[in-house]
């Protein structure tokens, strides 16, 4: 797990409404303050779903991709939202890539899902890495290779950081 600061909020922001830099993740949860508050939960009802539009919908949250205009819809205005906290883990064939190429070995089988943790807060973005286990592990590879990974990540994105 590890803390970093975007340094430029505006433009951290900008990349993850705005533009696609962050599809590679789906939606958890979130929440925002604005004029009033706003929570949403990213788990996928089923049941919403027709039988040949449910073929298309797959894992347990909705895509950033699919979610991020209508989270921007609620946001925008001539304000900064007050606060905006979301949980967003990467997507199950980019976890399985990453791990293949970093851990060809094999990883924990109760990894479930490298996750980010953002808070915009009086004008400041942090992020902090983590990753869910559906048990206790006590080696935590898988926890070093997110790390770097998100890392390598932010610098793609050309995203500066810095890390607390």
């Amino acid at each position: 797990m590890i803390l970093f600061t975007a340094d430029s909020s505006k433009d951290f922001m900008a990349k993850l409404l705005l533009s696609d830099a962050f599809d590679a993740f789906c939606l958890q949860e979130a929440s925002a303050v604005t004029s009033v508050s706003y929570s949403i939960s990213g788990r996928i009802h089923r049941d919403f779903y027709s039988e040949d539009e449910l073929e298309e919908v797959t894992g347990e949250f909705i895509p950033w991709s699919e979610i991020r205009p209508k989270f921007f819809e609620l946001i925008k205005g001539k304000n900064l939202p007050l606060s905006l906290k979301m949980t967003l883990s990467l997507k199950d064939d980019a976890m399985n890539a990453l791990l293949q190429k970093e851990s060809p070995e094999g990883h924990s089988s109760a990894l479930k899902a490298f996750v980010i943790n953002i808070r915009f807060e009086n004008g400041a973005v942090n992020i902090i890495t983590g990753t869910s286990y559906d048990s206790f592990v006590p080696d935590r590879s898988e926890e070093k290779i997110w790390d770097r990974a998100f890392a390598q990540f932010l610098t793609s994105k050309d995203i500066s950081y810095s890390i607390s």
